[in-house]
């Protein structure tokens, strides 16, 4: 009998779990490796939304800033700041990157591959021969800002009329032949083109010459050497350029922010930036203050403009696995319209606004 009990005992001892208790166990462990896993995709997919937000607001705050900084030094003319006391030496005084004493000039797209200023319209071939510019995106506006660029020179000794030539102090490594440069004291502003320039006892030259084609390097040449005024020692020289700010697709078939400075090649500033939307502020009754915000096909006289809006579409690079559609419309002009979407992919876009005044041009 109690041989018996002894084998009943190992018997029970050595019994395992029940298929039904495997099943059961099974059961439970895969609901808790599911709910692991949705917890984790949800967690890298809210990673991956709220990495691609902060990407679009850093991209849009620094072109905001660039952009900022750029039209709020637009049309410096030195002290003086008088556009009437202006004189160009330069051929083509009246081209689009040269027209210094317009602090700010733009085009509005009108669609399908076309842009207008307040006299014309352009296609986007024609804009290759104006304004340098290759495959600007449809639909976005283009900006051009002209000012300084660099540090003051001073001018060290006097020209003697008709002399196309001028001492100038520490302008080593900021000087270039072909540069574009303005002399200025508080009554009068030239600008003109660098025919040479040497580094050691500082002989800057601006011969006259011309007949270049646009994308020289010597684009666009003087047509005189008669800088309209007799700048003394001590008159402020400075480097003057035109940027060109515009939309197109980069290498990697995404929307960029652009800028052309003069004739340069253009180099991409900011990826992600779908459309760029800009309004003038115009000064119509010449007391020195914003009476309207207006497109640049409607403006009626650049020399008034005194402030910019500026409207920016971004977007992120890529789309959210399991965002939402959007379907939505966008007024990045900020002038009560859509001008933007509806697109249908799954990206994050931001409308990022902002007005500037032109410092230059302000009273």
């Amino acid at each position: 009998m109690n041989c018996q009990k002894m084998f009943f005992r190992r018997l029970v001892s050595q019994t395992g779990i029940t298929l039904v208790e495997m099943l059961v166990a099974m059961v439970i462990g895969l609901i808790l490796a599911g709910g692991i896993y949705q917890v984790f995709v949800g967690s890298s997919e809210s990673y991956q939304l709220n990495t691609q937000l902060a990407r679009v607001q850093e991209s849009g705050r620094f072109a905001m800033q660039l952009l900022r900084q750029e039209i709020r030094g637009a049309g410096y003319l030195g002290c003086a700041q008088d556009v009437d006391a202006y004189t160009s030496l330069l051929n083509n005084s009246n081209f689009y990157l040269f027209e210094f004493n317009n602090a700010i000039y733009g085009l509005e797209a009108t669609g399908n591959n076309t842009w207008a200023d307040n006299s014309q319209g352009f296609t986007q071939a024609q804009l290759g021969t104006q304004l340098a510019i290759d495959t600007p995106l449809s639909g976005s506006d283009i900006v051009v800002i002209r000012g300084v660029f660099g540090g003051n020179i001073t001018m060290y000794t006097e020209m003697p009329p008709p002399s196309a030539d001028m001492k100038v102090a520490n302008a080593a490594g900021i000087i270039n032949d072909n540069d574009i440069l303005m002399i200025s004291d508080c009554s009068h502003a030239s600008v003109f083109q660098v025919s040479s320039f040497n580094p050691n006892n500082g002989n800057l030259v601006y011969n006259t010459g011309g007949n270049y084609v646009l994308g020289d390097a010597g684009f666009p040449g003087n047509a005189t050497k008669i800088l309209g005024h007799d700048y003394k020692i001590g008159a402020e020289i400075v480097r003057i350029r035109s940027a060109v700010f515009f939309i197109r697709l980069n290498p990697g078939n995404q929307p960029a922010l652009y800028m052309k400075e003069g004739v340069a090649p253009a180099v991409e500033l900011v990826e992600g930036v779908e459309s760029m939307q800009i309004r003038y502020g115009e000064d119509t009754n010449n007391d020195g203050t914003v009476d309207t915000y207006v497109n640049a096909n409607q403006v009626g006289n650049w020399e008034r403009v005194r402030s910019v809006r500026i409207g920016l579409l971004l977007r992120s690079t890529a789309e959210a696995g399991r965002g939402p559609v959007d379907n939505n419309v966008y007024d990045v002009s900020g002038d009560g319209n859509d001008d933007f979407g509806p697109v249908g992919d799954r990206r994050l876009r931001l409308v990022m606004s902002g007005t500037v005044g032109l410092r230059n041009r302000l009273r």
